[in-house]
């Protein structure tokens, strides 16, 4: 349904806050493709003018709503490895916080995969380098576990990593907020089972929350 105007038209943030969640919106439910930059501006309960004020083509929505993603994905990853030492710590923090992420956004990341071959040029280059960074620092946190002895040393990185990555992000697809798990239940498990999956020799009871 239509979103009533902002009350104070000058409120610029606000005007493009409610217009990328029209989009968002509109783009999981219909497609990127059949959603108009009409239904998105009606939507979010603003004008052509307001629309055009922040953006100059609906591209450039959909590049937003996938850099909010992506970005932070990127962002918890880092922190991650900034914050503790061992390739164990690090690899459960990932698991808690990607998986929680894609639960928090779930809308983005299915805008994210399902419309990603919409982006051309460079703005899809900037992408796709944005998520080729990600993986690479999931399988070097691997690689490193499995290097120090934290890890199964028979474990192929690569493949890890990618199995992983299918789990925690493939919860944007089931979870439903009516669910009997919380995110943060989810999340915790995930991270224990990451552990186990990997063979992590030693596990702190406080590394699997968040």
């Amino acid at each position: 349904m239509p979103r009533k105007p902002p009350e104070r038209s000058y409120a610029p943030e606000e005007t493009r806050r409610l217009l990328v969640e029209a989009a968002l919106d509109l783009f999981a439910e219909k497609g990127f493709s059949r959603a108009s930059m009409q239904e998105v501006v009606q939507r979010a309960g603003v004008t052509k003018g307001a629309f055009y004020h922040h953006f100059a083509t609906k591209d450039d929505v959909l590049h937003l709503i996938h850099d909010e993603f992506i970005d932070r994905a990127l962002e918890s990853q880092e922190r991650a490895l900034a914050s503790h030492d061992s390739p164990t710590e690090q690899l459960a923090k990932m698991a808690f916080h990607t998986t929680m992420i894609c639960i928090t956004y779930q809308k983005h990341v299915m805008v994210f995969f399902r419309e990603l071959h919409v982006l051309t040029g460079d703005v899809r280059a900037a992408i796709l380098e944005k998520r080729r960074r990600s993986t690479s620092l999931f399988e070097d946190t691997v690689r490193r576990g499995i290097d120090s002895g934290e890890f199964d040393q028979n474990l192929d990185p690569t493949v890890t990593t990618l199995g992983l990555l299918g789990m925690w992000v493939w919860s944007y697809q089931w979870y439903r907020p009516e669910g009997r798990r919380t995110p943060t239940e989810i999340a915790e498990q995930f991270a224990a089972m990451t552990l186990q999956s990997v063979g992590a020799t030693q596990v702190p009871a406080a590394v699997l929350s968040n």
